[in-house]
């Protein structure tokens, strides 16, 4: 065999490479009865029973709707106020910063709510204000909901400094203050309070640990403040 015919050959021998491998032979059809069975629908019985679906009351507290207010596991929100010794306009959340609170909603003519507010004083002077603060809202009833006033701003703000001079409280007694004279968004919005005598404590991350409405008494809320303050 002559030089070239040797090198001829060695090249055709090294061009079959690794990857030049036979295909792999086809995978085998199934048979007729296996695909029947392949396209067959799963039976009735074997779909998931109803009692392994998420029961209803399974929704996070965010989610929970209540009457009016604040749900536990909410937070309470910043919103524009007027404070109706001074006049001032100020979010009193903010100014309460992180010290646990208490916000009490109402209407100005709730004779309950007077009672619920000279309670709620004395319970923020049983800890402290150091420990726990409070404030009132006063808001006006319009078609089932406490909103702003408006048009009678100034004579609910004089009535608001009047209540808070006959209850002889230390808490502030703020309202709603409008925003351009439009309705406060974030406290109509937000909290959503439907009912005079919403009382609302929250954590210092303002986290909602206790909502009521009209409460026959103040155990509950008491609890509320020990577990948060560590009484």
């Amino acid at each position: 065999m002559t030089r070239r015919s040797t090198l001829l050959l060695a090249t055709l021998l090294l061009g079959v490479t690794a990857c030049d491998k036979p295909a792999a032979d086809p995978a085998p059809k199934p048979a007729a009865n296996e695909v029947a069975k392949t396209d067959a629908k799963p039976a009735d019985d074997a779909k998931p029973a109803d009692d392994a679906k998420p029961a209803d009351d399974a929704k996070p507290a965010e989610q929970v709707a209540v009457a009016s207010g604040l749900a536990i596991g909410q937070r309470f929100a910043a919103f524009d106020i007027i404070n109706c010794e001074s006049g001032d306009q100020y979010c009193q959340v903010c100014k309460f910063g992180p010290s646990p609170k208490i916000m009490a909603v109402g209407t100005i003519d709730d004779e309950a709510f007077k009672q619920d507010l000279k309670s709620l004083d004395a319970m923020v002077a049983k800890y402290g204000e150091d420990k726990v603060k409070a404030f009132a809202v006063i808001a006006d009833n319009s078609d089932g909901a406490l909103v702003t006033p408006l048009g009678n701003k100034d004579e609910l703000q004089a009535k608001a400094k009047a209540l808070k001079a006959e209850l002889g409280i230390s808490m502030p007694i703020v309202i709603p203050a409008p925003k351009d004279a439009a309705p406060n968004g974030t406290f109509e919005d937000h909290y959503q309070v439907k009912q005079s005598r919403t009382i609302m404590f929250a954590d210092s991350r303002n986290q909602v640990k206790y909502s009521e409405i009209a409460p026959s008494d103040y155990a509950s809320l008491d609890e509320a403040i020990k577990a948060t303050i560590g009484a």
